[in-house]
């Protein structure tokens, strides 16, 4: 399992959705860092090293999407696990490329630490 020493990285433009991850993230004992913005995101993974990257795919403009496809395409990013979050079905995403998970909102932390332990992050 991937010690959660290295931290979470929380993508996403909804305050409440980072408020949460951050609440989270701190009651699992794991360090955090958040990307606001789309175009922070790869420069913040770069210099991070996160050991997942949780993006929420409800910004306006397919956001979440784009972050999702840079990431993967980077050859130092491909290979981190990212969990996605929506209020919508999987399904109706027609996503095409690698995703550990995704989780529907709303988020328990409950399902927050399961996942967390299904892309191998040890938390408390």
């Amino acid at each position: 399992m991937a010690s959660a020493l290295a931290p979470l990285m929380v993508v996403g433009d909804d305050a409440s959705f980072c408020y949460l991850m951050q609440r989270y993230a701190r009651k699992a004992a794991c360090p955090i860092v958040l990307a606001h913005f789309a175009e922070d995101a790869l420069s913040i993974a770069l210099h991070t090293a996160p050991v997942v990257v949780i993006v929420e795919l409800d910004a306006p403009g397919d956001k979440g999407l784009s972050i999702l496809g840079t990431l993967k395409a980077h050859p130092a990013t491909c290979n981190i696990p990212v969990i996605l979050c929506s209020w919508t079905d999987e399904a109706e995403h027609n996503l095409d490329v690698n995703v550990a998970l995704y989780l529907r909102k709303p988020i328990l932390y409950d399902d927050f630490r399961a996942a967390l332990a299904e892309v191998g992050v040890n938390v408390s």
